[in-house]
C-alpha cells in the first residue's frame, strides 16, 4: 500500500527573503542552514537586528494583514 495519500505534509524551505511569523515576532528568512533549519534576522526590543537559526515547522506564514 502506497504511503502517499496518508496526508502527512512535507515541511519545505520557505524561499529566502520572504516574511513569516516565528512565535509572536515577524522575521525575514535570511539563508537555508542545516538540518531543516533557516537563519531568521528579526528586531528586538531596542530596534537592534539579530539573526538567529530556527526549524521551518516553527515558522508560520503571515496573515494576509500585517498590523
Amino acid at each position: 500500500m502506497s504511503r502517499a495519500g496518508r496526508g502527512r505534509r512535507k515541511d519545505v524551505c520557505p524561499e529566502i527573503g520572504v516574511l513569516m511569523r516565528y512565535e509572536e515576532r515577524v522575521v525575514r528568512v535570511v539563508a537555508e542552514a542545516r538540518g531543516q533549519r533557516v537563519i531568521i534576522e528579526s528586531l528586538d526590543d531596542d530596534g537592534c537586528t539579530f539573526r538567529s537559526t530556527v526549524k521551518w515547522k516553527n515558522l508560520a506564514p503571515l496573515l494576509a494583514q500585517l498590523f
